[in-house]
């Protein structure tokens, strides 16, 4: 239930989210120094998460690895989900 919220909410707000069917959410950004960026900002929110670039990804297919489990609350998605508007709305993103 969580990653299906997670995922629902992400593509809604605008984000590429590929199409995962698992627990890992990729949200694709493209840009290895923008993909970096947006994660150190989001650990400065407290949202931790993991950047992914080439050559790990496809250039020009970076992405900020998430993850979610059936432990985490609503308060925890909520601050996640606040995290990435926050930081999508300041980088241009969204």
């Amino acid at each position: 239930k969580n990653a299906e919220r997670m995922k629902r909410e992400l593509d809604t707000m605008g984000f590429d989210t590929g199409h995962s069917e698992t627990p890992i959410i990729p949200v694709i950004l493209g840009d290895d120094k923008l993909t970096f960026e947006f994660v150190k900002r989001l650990r400065g929110r407290g949202v931790f998460s993991n950047a992914a670039v080439s050559p790990a990804v496809p250039k020009g297919r970076a992405l900020i690895r998430t993850s979610y489990m059936a432990t985490h609350t609503s308060e925890h998605l909520d601050r996640v989900l606040s995290g990435f508007r926050y930081v999508g709305k300041q980088l241009g993103v969204l």
